[in-house]
């Protein structure tokens, strides 16, 4: 199983810090690469990402290279799965719930708690909480016309511990967490899914294939 160490940043995240400033220099770089081919179009973004750790929040930065970007959905909780979208699925340290974490490139975010999804038995949170996450993105909101061209975009993202106290009980103090990154642009006219963790088939709601998230 792949583990990745998220560091211990001294002092508040910034996530417009930028990829390459001090405060983003020390972290640890995740490549979201493996796909699916007989899904996947002729189009692989290049993705990667940071993880940072500040006390308060837990905090990521996704750097995207990539073509055919679309992000339509209008508000959080719509379905930005559909637009090119950046995701970290989490399991806390003994929970029996998992979080799923998406986010488009323009910052919308959908949330869940999950139990199964399969079997309906997920908990939409509420848009309060989601409003606790803090996020910055370097496209627009929506972008309703795809851009076709080369195009780098960055989605970071910051997660206050207390929403895990909160749906989970848990705080990363504790061993045990799981965790998964992924892309997908699943309404993109160049569709595609791509997993940090390999994955035997083509859901990322499977949280027995999460890889270890180990807190500095």
């Amino acid at each position: 199983m792949k583990s990745y160490t998220v560091k211990r940043s001294d002092k508040p995240v910034n996530l417009s810090a930028g990829w390459d400033s001090e405060v983003w220099g020390s972290a640890n770089i995740a490549g979201v690469e493996f796909g699916f081919p007989d899904a996947n179009s002729d189009h692989t973004p290049d993705v990667q990402i940071k993880m940072l750790y500040d006390g308060k929040r837990i905090c990521g930065l996704f750097r995207v290279e990539d073509r055919y970007v679309v992000a339509r959905a209008e508000k959080d909780q719509d379905q930005v799965c559909r637009d090119s979208c950046v995701e970290f699925f989490v399991k806390p340290a003994g929970s029996e719930f998992y979080f799923n974490f998406e986010l488009n490139c323009g910052g919308t975010l959908l949330l869940y708690r999950c139990k199964d999804i399969t079997t309906g038995d997920y908990v939409e949170l509420p848009v309060e909480d989601l409003a606790t996450v803090e996020r910055y993105h370097t496209l627009p909101a929506r972008i309703e016309e795809e851009i076709s061209e080369p195009v780098t975009w960055y989605l970071g993202f910051a997660i206050p511990v207390e929403l895990f106290e909160k749906y989970a009980g848990s705080v990363p103090e504790k061993a045990g967490w799981t965790a998964n990154f992924t892309k997908c642009a699943d309404r993109s006219s160049h569709p595609t899914w791509l997993s940090w963790m390999p994955l035997s088939k083509l859901s990322f709601h499977l949280p027995d294939e999460f890889g270890n998230l180990i807190f500095e």
